[in-house]
C-alpha cells in the first residue's frame, strides 16, 4: 500500500473505507489515504477542448483551487478562423477543413502528452461544436469518451477520481455536475 497525505477541511470519521481505499484521520487533522499498489498507476487522462482559452482558464482555476498541478489534464484551444490568417493560406480552397486538421493535430499531441493507457475523457464546451465534432471523428469508443458542457465543478470532480473505466467516470461526472447547476432567485422573486 502507498500512503498519500491529503489535507481535508471537513470532518470525517476516524477510519472509513472509500472506493477500495482505507482513510485514517491523524491527530493533526490530516487524512492518510492508503490505496492498493495496483490502483496507484491507473490514472485517467483528460483533454479539455474548447473555443478560445476557456479550457486553459478552467484548468488554471481548478489547479489554483486544488493547490496542485493536474498532470493528467491538458487543454486544447479551438482557434477562431481570424486567428489562423498566418497559418492558413488566404488562397486555400478549404480553409475550414484545414482548420479542422490543425485542431485534430493539437488533440493528437495532447493525447500523446497525457495518455497513460488507462483511458481518456475529452471534455468539450459545446455539443456539436468544432471541438466536439473533431474529437468525435478522431476518437473511437475504444479510445475514450467525449463529454460536452465542461465546467469548473466537472474539472474539480474529475481531479479527485482515482479509478474506474472512462465510461463509468463520464457518467458519474455528468450526473454530479448536473447537480452543481442551480437556479437561485433573489428574495423578491420568491414571493
Amino acid at each position: 500500500m502507498y500512503d498519500i497525505v491529503k489535507f481535508v477541511k471537513r470532518t470525517l470519521a476516524i477510519t472509513v473505507a472509500w472506493q477500495g481505499c482505507r482513510c485514517t484521520r491523524l491527530s493533526n487533522g490530516n487524512i492518510v489515504i492508503q490505496m492498493p499498489a495496483q490502483e496507484m498507476g491507473k490514472v485517467l487522462s483528460f483533454i479539455i477542448v474548447t473555443h478560445g482559452d476557456i479550457g486553459g482558464s478552467l484548468l488554471a482555476v481548478a489547479e489554483y483551487i486544488l493547490g496542485r498541478k493536474l498532470d493528467n489534464f491538458v487543454a486544447v484551444n479551438v482557434p477562431f478562423m481570424g486567428e489562423l490568417q498566418h497559418v492558413i493560406d488566404s488562397n486555400c480552397r478549404f480553409p475550414f477543413a484545414e482548420r479542422r486538421q490543425l485542431i485534430k493535430e493539437q488533440i493528437r499531441k495532447a493525447k500523446n502528452q497525457v495518455d497513460k493507457g488507462s483511458g481518456i475523457i475529452i471534455l468539450t464546451d459545446l455539443f456539436g461544436g468544432t471541438g466536439f465534432s473533431v474529437a468525435s471523428e478522431f476518437f473511437t469508443s475504444d479510445d475514450g469518451v467525449i463529454i460536452s458542457g465542461v465546467n469548473l465543478p466537472m474539472l474539480l470532480k474529475a481531479a479527485e477520481i482515482r479509478q474506474g473505466s472512462p465510461v463509468e467516470v463520464a457518467v458519474d461526472l455528468v450526473d454530479r455536475t448536473r447537480k452543481a447547476v442551480v437556479c437561485r432567485f433573489p428574495p423578491s422573486f420568491t414571493g
